[in-house]
């Protein structure tokens, strides 16, 4: 589930549908009036294992949402209805988490195990099989086709199907082929109401490169319709996949599972307000495609006002924050709000790095681009400012400025007179992924300033490789930083360590053994221990193996 500048998602929410039901063996009648309202709860649990040589690692999440869907209108020739879905998650909470066989999910804090997730709206016309009359366009990654191959459980199949009469249609998916095989089974278990059950099973297979590297082993789902023609009653469903990467492997397991909780009617008068709204909120994001983001924000901003308490108020607001964003990365904006965007960002960019979540750090990296872009005059005019914390935030812009100016800058930089920006330099440096000269890394590496030094040591893991000569020059120097007085330089330098000192290295080990026993915080010992195999080869989880290994080398 995802954030969407227009009303219509990429994927919609599961099973929705309350519509006729065309060819069965059994066949039902379409009884779905505009304003009937339903309303659905929603599990998916995703398990995702990867194994990367010897270790692997397992994480669970789980998202619960309720989901309520209006029928705003319906049209008899052809039989069409129009249908609004406000989906209101409860947030993906990790539920298990293991390293190399160990559970591990007490060591992460309540707070960062619940990643909160914004209200979607959306709304369509569908045709008699729960199809939307405007296609989607055509996926352009793996998890959009997969999405979209689950999305056709959610149909109805146009040809008669009964327990005896399966029906096997083809999709084209652009990046991948589908092929679904739909039976009717016996209805157990669906409850008092009458149902018609159907169960389908899927092949999905990927073209192109994809296809070296993705393989779906399963997918199918089980959807339950009530026999009157008033809709879903439940569906569950399961998707196995392996995907290769390198040297990993991740094995994925996602199962959800959607029963139908309440129905209702709404009055001719709250219907008319609803349609009413909805064109307004179709009219602001028909802006927002044009790209005539001040006209959508400010209707937006009328709608939210209007109806400051109304039921998809929330989910409008979300909207409007996404697209009140998109309009500052979209155009220059004056100096000081782009100082307090950047200062925002770059605390937003830190605690995602902390909490080790990629796809939010993503996110802010493709608007940092953005921002970079857009503003990149006055990003570069900030970088020669006489405060040090206008260079600074214009030093961490630089960072995602495409242009070739900005390395020379950030180069430059690294020499500044504020130790805050010679290290925020270093760190843009590495992300960009840049390398500069064995005389800089020297001196950054022997620099008075404990944040410059571990700088200096992630910019030298991030573009150095082991075997290089300006390894072997500045390996004493990084041999050092172990005994910075700021933990998060002593862990770069281990790492950095890990990564570029020879094989076998006496020194290096010696080094990193001295700064095992001299650490006063434990969470940092494993980095020490994990950099140790890497330079002797030994596997273990202890000090003492590796102090053995030292007394053997003499």
């Amino acid at each position: 589930m995802h954030r969407t500048l227009t009303l219509i998602p990429v994927l919609a929410a599961a099973g929705a549908l309350a519509a006729p039901v065309l060819g069965q063996a059994d066949p039902l009648q379409f009884k779905v009036p505009a304003g009937t309202r339903r309303v659905f709860q929603r599990t998916a649990r995703t398990d995702v294992e990867v194994r990367a040589g010897e270790n692997t690692s397992r994480r669970v999440m789980e998202v619960s949402a309720r989901r309520e869907i209006l029928i705003i209108e319906t049209k008899d020739n052809p039989p069409q209805l129009r249908r609004v879905t406000l989906e209101t998650p409860s947030g993906e909470r990790l539920v298990a988490y293991e390293e190399n066989g160990k559970d591990r999910l007490s060591e992460v804090p309540e707070a960062r195990r619940l990643r909160a997730m914004p209200p979607l709206l959306s709304a369509h016309w569908l045709d008699a099989t729960a199809r939307p009359i405007e296609a989607p366009p055509d996926p352009q990654q793996p998890m959009q086709a997969i999405d979209r191959a689950i999305a056709e459980f959610r149909y109805l199949p146009e040809k008669p199907v009964g327990p005896d009469t399966p029906q096997t249609r083809d999709v084209n998916l652009g990046i991948a082929r589908l092929q679904i095989t739909t039976q009717q089974v016996p209805a157990e278990g669906e409850g008092e109401a009458p149902a018609v059950v159907l169960q389908a099973t899927a092949r999905l297979t990927f073209t192109g490169d994809v296809a070296d590297r993705i393989t779906v082993t399963r997918l199918e789902a089980r959807t339950a319709w009530a026999k009157d023609g008033s809709g879903l009653l439940s569906q569950r469903g399961t998707l196995v996949l392996d995907e290769k990467a390198g040297q990993a492997t991740q094995h994925l397991t996602r199962t959800w599972e959607e029963r139908f909780q309440e129905t209702g009617r709404l009055a001719p008068a709250a219907l008319a307000k609803a349609k009413e709204n909805l064109e307004a909120l179709e009219k602001a994001m028909a802006d927002a495609r044009a790209g005539n983001l001040d006209a959508s924000v400010e209707a937006l901003q009328a709608y939210i006002n209007t109806n400051p308490d109304g039921t998809w108020t929330a989910a409008v607001r979300s909207l409007h924050a996404a697209l009140a964003q998109r309009r500052l990365v979209a155009q220059p904006v004056k100096p000081a709000r782009l100082r307090l965007m950047l200062r925002d960002l770059q605390s937003s960019r830190d605690r995602a790095g902390a909490g080790g979540d990629r796809a939010r750090m993503a996110q802010i990296d493709a608007a940092l681009q953005q921002i970079a872009h857009v503003n990149a005059k006055q990003i570069l005019t900030d970088a020669a400012d006489p405060d040090p914390i206008i260079r600074d935030l214009a030093t961490f812009a630089l960072a995602f400025l495409d242009d070739p100016q900005a390395a020379d800058r950030l180069i430059a930089m690294a020499g500044d007179t504020s130790g805050q920006v010679r290290g925020t330099a270093l760190v843009s440096l590495a992300i960009r992924g840049d390398k500069v000269g064995k005389d800089l890394l020297l001196a950054r590496l022997g620099d008075e300033e404990a944040r410059v030094r571990g700088a200096a040591a992630l910019l030298a893991e991030r573009t150095l490789q082991r075997g290089e000569e300006n390894v072997q020059a500045i390996l004493p120097t990084l041999l050092k930083v172990l005994s910075a007085d700021m933990p998060w330089a002593r862990t770069n330098a281990a790492s950095a360590i890990a990564n570029l000192a020879p094989k076998g290295s006496a020194p290096a080990a010696r080094a990193l053994v001295e700064a095992h026993q001299k650490e006063s915080e434990d969470r940092i010992k494993p980095v020490y221990l994990a950099a140790l195999k890497e330079v002797t080869g030994v596997d273990a989880d202890k000090i003492e193996p590796y102090q053995a290994w030292l007394k053997e080398k003499g």
